[in-house]
């Protein structure tokens, strides 16, 4: 008898058994599995954690004079939140931009927004200073600076062309 319980002194002092290493490898499964999942707010970025606003930036014609019109719509725009619409033209020519917002900043063409908690909607009036026969288009896009996620269709643009000697704009495309 004395032997037996020697051994099994020993056999304890040894390390764990098998038996020990199967009980902790199956409680720690579960716990690995349960905290796996994060929430998606809990991601890093620019946006988080303050939400997400699907956006929708529209350019439109307003006529066949000299001016367009940019609307950009932010849905829910979380509090203190702070979003970026930038102005691009490309083409001949060039713009002038009139908000019909007061943005928190601007810089250039770079306008900052912080949000309150409620639908931002902003138009744009782009004016074109184009020569005969020439084309200009201004897009603008909108990008999250911090407490929001941009999703949806965050750039927008309208394209005029002022063709021959007339002081009509003749030609629009936007989108």
């Amino acid at each position: 008898m004395q032997d037996e319980t020697d051994n099994r002194v020993n056999a304890e002092s040894a390390g764990p058994t098998r038996r020990t290493v199967a009980k902790a490898a199956a409680w720690s499964v579960p716990a690995i599995l349960v905290a796996a999942p994060a929430p998606a707010y809990a991601a890093s970025g620019p946006g988080a954690p303050g939400g997400v606003s699907v956006a929708s930036v529209l350019g439109s014609c307003n006529g066949s004079g000299v001016t367009g019109r940019i609307t950009v719509t932010l849905p829910n725009l979380p509090v203190g939140s702070v979003v970026q619409i930038t102005l691009a033209h490309s083409g001949q020519g060039g713009f002038s931009a009139a908000p019909d917002f007061t943005p928190t900043s601007q810089s250039g063409n770079t306008y900052l927004v912080t949000g309150a908690g409620a639908t931002f909607v902003g138009t744009f009036t782009i004016t074109f200073s184009l020569g005969t026969n020439q084309q200009g288009t201004v897009t603008a896009n909108v990008a999250a600076v911090s407490g929001v996620t941009i999703e949806g269709d965050t750039t927008g643009f309208v394209t005029k062309r002022r063709d021959g000697n007339s002081s009509n704009y003749n030609q629009c495309s936007a989108g």
